[in-house]
């Protein structure tokens, strides 16, 4: 089934405009999109891994879970469905806090830490986006980027950073 993403403006603007995802977008033109780091303890986080089919950064450790904010979605609403549908989890939106906002390439990326407790063996992955997930710790992470075997963006010093900060918020 298709993806229908809103049109904003570089400001976060909503503009009077829908696309279908694939669709080419003009300068000036942006879409949402959200990404959420679960902690899962002080020290440890969950990554996934993106299906080796998918067309940007196939078979790369990422964040865990993000994806495009459809037509209608605020970002938490999307962060929520993606995890679900990525990962087979359920996020209270009281849970998700937002930590950063990015604008590039075409995108505006809601960046988001959540703090929930589980177990690699109670998530369904979804296949076609994610075929494996892991609980590492930060230096791990950037273990996997130095490899290039993770995603490396530029927020994750300053967001890690921040997180770290924040005091762990485990009650659901």
């Amino acid at each position: 089934m298709a993806e229908f993403w809103d049109v904003y403006s570089k400001s976060g603007e909503k503009k009077n405009r829908v696309i279908k995802r694939g669709d080419k977008m003009i300068k000036g033109e942006y879409h949402l999109v959200s990404e959420g780091w679960i902690r899962v303890d002080k020290d440890h986080y969950l990554i996934q891994r993106r299906s080796k089919n998918k067309k940007l950064f196939a078979n790369k450790w990422y964040c865990s879970v993000g994806g495009s904010v459809l037509a209608g979605e605020e970002p938490k609403e999307g962060l929520i469905r993606e995890a679900g549908e990525e990962i087979g989890i359920d996020i209270s939106k009281s849970k998700i806090r937002l930590k950063r906002i990015i604008v590039e390439n075409f995108g505006i990326f809601y960046i988001y830490l959540i703090d929930k407790k589980l177990k690699l063996e109670d998530l369904v992955l979804q296949k076609e986006e994610v075929s494996e997930v892991r609980i590492v710790t930060l230096d791990e992470i950037f273990e996997l980027i130095e490899k290039r075997e993770m995603i490396k963006l530029d927020y994750y010093d300053k967001f890690f950073s921040s997180a770290s900060k924040i005091p762990m918020d485990l009650n659901e």
